[in-house]
């Protein structure tokens, strides 16, 4: 159990795990890593993080572990991230903040090679839809079926609209296809959901959609 009066600092820290492909060079996933809390009732940590010091806008609950992945959090290169952690157990009492780290990231990839060159994407992931596009994972909005630059209400309706067709019922097919089987297995299904929730909200003032051209998303 956590009392905030009689809470323990969690030391903080960053790890670069570094592997390269051919050209171009790239660190392969930055972590923050922090020492396991002993309590029984432990249940997890949240990090809380920001561009300001000690002023954290954004909180994330990884659960019950001791290291979290930095690509996970589609961050800015070269912009410094301030990162705090705190423990929390199963009443829900939860720890005051760790000391504070300040992250500034770059994989080092040239914005020639880069997929997608303002966010930190070390592995340069680009499996939607399936083939590829050359736009990164981390750049794409899968969601933005008009192609307007950004993910809102009108997209949610037309994923909605195709939400729960399935190969046995109304499959998705060549000659019918789906807005929303961003995975082109056939469905729309609670996973295309959770693609389209992770985009939705980017706006052309604020993260906005890569250039794209309306089509079949699983064409060829």
């Amino acid at each position: 159990m956590f009392y905030k009066k009689n809470c323990c600092r969690l030391p903080l820290t960053i790890f670069l795990l570094t592997t390269f492909s051919f050209l171009p060079e790239i660190v392969h996933g930055a972590f923050l890593r922090w020492s396991a809390n002993t309590e029984a009732d432990l249940t997890g940590y949240r990090i809380y993080y920001g561009t300001s010091s000690r002023n954290y806008v954004r909180v994330i609950d990884p659960g019950n572990v001791t290291e979290y992945q930095l690509s996970k959090l589609n961050l800015l290169e070269n912009v410094s991230y301030y990162f705090s952690i705190t423990a929390y157990d199963s009443s829900g009492n939860e720890s005051g903040r760790s000391s504070e780290l300040q992250v500034n990231l770059d994989e080092s990839i040239s914005d020639y090679y880069d997929n997608c060159p303002d966010i930190y994407n070390p592995d340069q992931e680009d499996t939607y839809p399936p083939d590829g596009n050359g736009i990164g994972n981390s750049c794409d909005c899968e969601g933005d079926f008009g192609c307007d630059g950004d993910v809102d209400g009108l997209d949610a309706h037309i994923f909605k609209t195709d939400f729960g067709r399935n190969r046995y019922h109304n499959p998705c097919t060549y000659f019918n296809p789906c807005n929303g089987d961003f995975d082109c297995d056939g469905d729309v299904d609670a996973w295309d959901a959770l693609i389209l929730k992770t985009d939705f909200g980017r706006t052309i003032n604020s993260n906005p959609c890569p250039d794209c051209v309306p089509g079949d998303w699983c064409a060829g």
